[in-house]
């Protein structure tokens, strides 16, 4: 039995999009995140942001997540250490 593979998508304060490590625009997340569903239908993903985020990027990326039908999804808030 394979533990599915968790994807962490982290928005900084200035506003960058992360999948993993690497930095992509709100379409390259949406483009690899389908990738990545239709190998793994139940694909987990994590959002990550710092507290001082503006709002309209969160709800960028959890329309995204809509989109793709990603239901396994947590939220998580923190100050990210620079």
């Amino acid at each position: 039995l394979v533990k599915p593979k968790t994807k962490a998508v982290t928005i900084t304060a200035d506003g960058r999009i992360y999948l993993d490590t690497a930095v992509v625009t709100i379409e390259e997340l949406e483009a690899r995140l389908r990738q990545f569903k239709a190998a793994d239908p139940e694909l987990p993903v994590v959002v990550k942001g710092d507290a001082s985020i503006q709002y309209f990027r969160v709800i960028e990326v959890l329309d995204v997540m809509k989109r793709l039908q990603i239901n396994q999804l947590g939220l998580v808030t923190q100050r990210i250490v620079k």
